[in-house]
């Protein structure tokens, strides 16, 4: 039943697979397995059709249930709960709980740096998610508090370039690296997973440039001035002020302040906003970067189907 649901989800048959893989589940809790490795591998299995079904609080629902077995099972210092811990992140991603998902990410990180090393592919992946999380972050708190925006520009920026030195570490090793013995299946394995990270790094560089650029847009006035003009001065449309000197680099918004019109005089309300100009060049250079990488044979060989949605979409940024 279990292999028969993966062959439907391959054929994109979501929900008889999805159906298949409960009564296996099923089965199995009732021989008294639902905690052996079999069961959790259909669990995990069954979140992601789940996930790709849209039925996130039932995918929620079962990968804490994971989460739960592992730490009971394995305990936290371990790769199979970190593993556990990241799909539980990525779905509470989807449901909106970033804060939630990115205590469960930072501990996941904590544990493969000390199981692994500081360097390892594995700890890259985490970061990766978690730059991707300021990014998000940085959505939903743009129109709220511009400051804390800011620190999680800051953030994903230093996320995402560690992810990038240790992907390209593993992709362009030293000489010293490669005089280490090392299974040549594995450095395969290891090199397929840096290039997917390197791919999804260089996009999220160039959306957090363009994260600080709406930062920019939504950046309170620095100063205001309220210039109180008699009406005549405005029938025509149009006025000019001599007395007022505009430093470099701002940006100068002028409109008429709400309830402060009368019959003889109107008051303007004059906002003065510093900025620094956007250099599109670091942006374009992620995007051109991402879609050479992925343009080579060796690259589109070994890279899964997944990542070409991604090249349309970098590819339609770049044209923009």
């Amino acid at each position: 039943m279990y292999l028969l649901a993966r062959v439907l989800s391959q054929q994109r048959k979501r929900k008889d697979a999805e159906a298949l893989l409960r009564e296996s589940i099923r089965i199995l809790e009732e021989a008294g397995l639902g905690e052996s490795p079999a069961c959790l591998q259909r669990m995990m299995f069954h979140s992601m059709e789940l996930m790709n079904l849209k039925q996130l609080d039932e995918a929620e629902n079962l990968r804490r249930k994971i989460l739960h077995i592992m730490e009971l099972s394995k305990g936290w210092d371990s790769l199979g709960t970190t593993a556990a811990a990241v799909q539980l992140s990525v779905t509470l991603v989807a449901l909106g709980k970033l804060r939630e998902s990115e205590e469960l990410l930072q501990r996941c990180l904590a544990v493969r740096k000390k199981i692994l090393s500081e360097d390892h592919i594995q700890v890259a992946s985490i970061l990766v998610h978690l730059a991707r999380l300021s990014l998000l972050r940085i959505i939903s708190d743009i129109k709220v508090n511009n400051d804390l925006c800011r620190s999680h520009l800051v953030r994903g920026k230093r996320l995402v370039n560690d992810a990038i030195r240790i992907a390209e570490k593993i992709l362009n090793p030293s000489r010293e690296d490669q005089k280490k013995p090392k299974n040549a299946f594995g450095i395969e394995l290891e090199r397929i997973a840096a290039t997917g990270i390197l791919l999804e790094a260089l996009e999220i560089v160039g959306h957090l440039d363009s994260g600080r650029m709406a930062i920019q847009a939504w950046a309170p006035a620095n100063s205001v001035l309220l210039l109180r003009l008699p009406r005549e001065h405005m029938k025509h449309g149009y006025f000019k002020i001599d007395v007022v000197r505009i430093p470099d680099k701002c940006w100068l918004f002028i409109w008429p302040a709400k309830y402060r019109i009368s019959l003889r005089y109107t008051t303007l309300r004059i906002h003065f906003n510093k900025f620094e100009k956007f250099d599109y060049e670091h942006f374009e250079q992620a995007l051109r970067r991402w879609v050479s990488l992925y343009n080579e044979p060796r690259t589109r060989n070994i890279v899964s189907n997944a990542l070409r949605p991604l090249y349309m979409k970098c590819w339609r940024t770049l044209v923009g």
